[in-house]
């Protein structure tokens, strides 16, 4: 009958590298002179730290873009003055703007982000074409510094009411668009400016905003009846 021989593997070992004595190569500390054998390692190291930093930043950038992507739909209160009828953001608040007779004005803004605004603006008589007064306007912006012009031309509203947009931006995070029309059969000029502090919500808003926004036409400030017009100083200077 034959056994087999028991192989023993011997253990691997090191020199200590302070005083030189062989111990066992997983030792962490020398058992005659208590050295310390391996040296203490960051747990990171620079590299490391640094593709924590970067990952870090993507998934910021990633979220940023999956909150802006799923944002809620906007929804919209409905606005109507003797003058004016209008859609506008739920949440804006109303800024009560006052014009002279002959020219209807209502904005609203959103007392959370104050970049975000809507101004309704309707004024008789009409002055020009909706391209002429935004071609003027165009020219008027290109002069002033930090202004981009972006989009200029017409759209149309459902319907087929022509109207013209003209979209600029002003410093880093001022988003605008300004659109207009004409309503009340070609004798009362609209317009319509938008700003946003995101473009997305600027396009969103462009879409649905200026296609609502309309001039009453028998409005007490459209009328022909004669009205006070509180533009007018009552009674002249001396």
């Amino acid at each position: 009958m034959s056994a087999e021989e028991l192989v023993s593997e011997e253990p691997r070992t090191r020199a200590c590298r302070t005083c030189g004595v062989e111990i066992n190569a997983a030792s962490a500390r020398c058992p005659y002179c208590g050295t310390r054998q391996f040296k203490r390692q960051p747990i990171l190291g620079i590299w490391g730290a640094l593709v924590c930093l970067i990952a870090v930043g993507a998934a910021v950038l990633i979220t940023r873009t999956l909150t802006q992507t799923t944002q809620k739909t906007v929804s919209y209160s409905y606005y109507r003055s003797s003058d004016l009828v209008a859609l506008v953001p739920a949440g804006y608040k109303d800024l009560y703007l006052a014009a002279p007779h002959g020219t209807a004005l209502a904005g609203w803004r959103d007392p959370v982000h104050t970049g975000d605004s809507e101004t309704v603006k309707a004024t008789r008589p009409v002055h020009g074409t909706p391209s002429s007064r935004l071609r003027a306007l165009a020219a008027h912006l290109r002069q002033i510094p930090g202004i981009a012009l972006g989009y200029r031309g017409p759209v149309t509203f459902p319907g087929g009411q022509p109207a013209s947009e003209l979209e600029y931006t002003h410093g880093r995070f001022h988003y605008e668009a300004i659109v207009t029309f004409d309503a009340c059969y070609h004798t009362i000029a609209v317009t319509v400016t938008i700003t946003a502090d995101r473009y997305g919500l600027l396009n969103d808003l462009s879409l649905v905003l200026p296609q609502s926004a309309s001039a009453i036409c028998d409005g007490p400030d459209f009328s022909s009846r004669d009205r006070a017009n509180p533009s007018v100083p009552l009674a002249p200077a001396h």
